[in-house]
């Protein structure tokens, strides 16, 4: 893990002594913690990463994450009551000046816990844009990780198609999906599954209620899996019966946006051109002003790692960054339609690394 933690110290523009990322109770984790660390397993609640310029890399763990720590084969110092935890944080602090903290991911909580123990003249930077430039970039682990992801997720969204009949509910298809991804080998659901039927499709960030599905719903499902705490993040767009001429229009020209946009995820463009790639489709078409999101975000250990593609992003694309690719068209009281894929950027052209047939799919 060494190259991780020295490829953050890169991107820091002053000089830092140290970079801690503390942890606070769920759902207050840092995901930058086990980026650091490399482990996979464990909650790590109360637990901190130290983390020194040679690469180097210590933690402070409970006693009830001690076992998953060791995993780590990192040099570790166990607590068992809060008092041990704040003489070891005090000890980790000592002597160093200027420190560094993830400040988006860090409660107030914490970071007071955190300067009281400092020294009096300790200074804390904010290093959150530079983690952030980092975990962009993934290393050839992560890599391995999205795809098992992403393929145990495009597998699952196959075998889940026979049981969308009509008079399921919208959570009892989403409880399937997420049942085939955990049995076909995630640790779990990557985000809540949505499953938008009919005019909840116009929602992007509807869940999945009670309404029961019926013939001739369009049915937008956003699903993911995590595979070693590495996330994927897909979205297909299906019909119950024959699709409507309307229908296949809206799908026709979302699909149409989403391959604009791919065509562009190559080292060198910008968020915004990629997400022009696809808007300007769009709205050209009948459908101006019904794509109201951006084009798509960076995946890794979150699902939202950090990085956007949307009208207003300079990131610069770089080789082995993941994309998702996701227009949308939605239509309140008729439905939406949304084709999403996870994209690594190549030194060449970009790769759809989910794989989930992405044509209209009648059922």
């Amino acid at each position: 893990m060494r190259d991780r933690v020295r490829r953050i110290y890169r991107n820091v523009s002053d000089g830092l002594d140290l970079i801690v990322f503390l942890n606070s109770t769920e759902p207050h984790i840092d995901r930058s913690f086990f980026y650091a660390t490399g482990l996979t397993d464990g909650l790590f609640e109360g637990c901190g990463a130290w983390l020194t310029p040679d690469g180097g890399c210590e933690i402070t763990t409970s006693a009830l994450e001690e076992e998953a720590a060791k995993k780590s084969a990192l040099p570790l110092h166990v607590f068992r009551v809060r008092d041990e935890s704040t003489k070891l944080m005090k000890a980790a602090l000592r002597g160093h000046r200027r420190i560094g903290i993830n400040a988006s991911e860090l409660t107030y909580a914490a970071f007071e816990r955190l300067r009281k123990l400092a020294s009096k003249s300790a200074r804390f930077i904010d290093v959150s844009e530079a983690v952030v430039k980092a975990r962009l970039v993934k290393d050839a682990e992560e890599i391995e990780r999205i795809q098992r992801a992403c393929d145990i997720a495009s597998r699952s969204f196959e075998e889940v198609l026979p049981v969308i009949p009509s008079g399921v509910t919208e959570a009892e298809v989403a409880s399937e999906l997420v049942y085939r991804m955990q049995k076909n080998g995630a640790t779990g659901p990557s985000f809540h599954t949505i499953v938008g039927s009919g005019p909840n499709g116009a929602e992007p960030h509807y869940t999945a209620g009670s309404r029961k599905i019926e013939p001739g719903d369009m049915i937008v499902i956003d699903f993911g899996a995590a595979y070693r705490m590495y996330c994927s993040d897909v979205t297909r767009t299906v019909v119950v019966g024959k699709a409507s001429e309307e229908q296949r229009r809206m799908h026709e020209t979302v699909a149409r946006a989403q391959a604009a946009a791919f065509a562009k995820m190559k080292p060198g463009s910008t968020g915004k051109a990629v997400d022009a790639a696809a808007r300007s489709l769009i709205d050209r078409s009948k459908y101006k002003g019904r794509f109201i999101h951006g084009l798509g975000h960076s995946i890794g250990l979150a699902v939202h790692d950090g990085g956007a593609l949307n009208s207003t992003s300079d990131l610069v694309l770089r080789p082995n960054m993941v994309f998702t690719d996701e227009p949308g068209v939605y239509v309140p009281g008729f439905g939406g339609v949304r084709i999403e894929d996870d994209v690594l950027i190549t030194k060449g052209e970009p790769r759809f690394m989910s794989t989930a047939p992405r044509e209209l799919r009648e059922l």
